[in-house]
């Protein structure tokens, strides 16, 4: 069952997430110098927080790298996501203590920031964990009738494994996967009838999709 092309309440909130002097997020996935929250949409509960590292990374952190924090199992059907950049100043004590703060309490994967054109691949991902949840949400660069897709692979006991992003009818230019980045949006689970599903078709049937499977490891 498709979810259908109207965005309903998946709206989506744009705004300028980085600091200024922050460095240009050139053919990145997730703006550097970023953090970001994925929390439960009812309750607010936080589920994910991801920082993003730029050309000058904390100590024992790499640049142009995302980290993401695993802070609880993704059991919801509903998701918001929320974005902002570091409010210390790139290279001081102050933005290393907040870098690791955003990601303390949790356990992190690591996974490179810059993707191109070419990385993203036509047709659809087959998980390879034992547990997945494919998410839907308006896209930002196109909301009237235009999709992206979250689909997050889970260990055995709801740990993070990996992250894939799918996006409809092109690659996106540059590898981005926003080119509009949004301040907030909302992500729904995606269901074949009352199952789960990891298709993207089942988010739009008519349309080509193209995914981005990067590697994460243990930070």
């Amino acid at each position: 069952m498709s979810i259908g092309l109207s965005t309903g309440e998946l709206g989506v909130t744009r705004g300028d997430i980085l600091p200024k002097g922050t460095d240009p997020p050139y053919k990145t996935q997730i703006p550097i110098d970023s953090k970001l929250r994925f929390f439960e949409t009812i309750t607010g509960d936080s589920l994910l927080q991801v920082a993003v590292a730029g050309l000058t990374p904390p100590g024992g952190y790499t640049a142009k790298t995302e980290y993401w924090s695993r802070l609880a199992p993704f059991k919801s059907t509903a998701i918001t996501l929320v974005s902002s950049g570091f409010t210390s100043d790139r290279g001081t004590s102050k933005y290393a203590e907040e870098f690791r703060e955003w990601l303390a309490g949790g356990s992190v994967l690591s996974t490179s920031q810059e993707a191109s054109e070419q990385q993203w691949t036509q047709g659809t991902y087959q998980p390879a964990s034992p547990a997945s949840a494919l998410y839907w949400a308006v896209d930002p660069d196109e909301p009237i009738g235009r999709r992206i897709g979250l689909l997050v692979e889970l260990g055995s006991a709801g740990e993070l494994r990996n992250a894939i992003w799918y996006k409809m009818d092109e690659p996106p230019q540059d590898g981005l996967i926003f080119q509009n980045r949004p301040s907030k949006l909302k992500f729904k689970q995606v269901f074949a009838g009352d199952t789960p599903s990891s298709d993207p078709h089942d988010i739009a049937p008519q349309h080509t999709w193209y995914y981005y499977h990067g590697v994460m490891r243990p930070a």
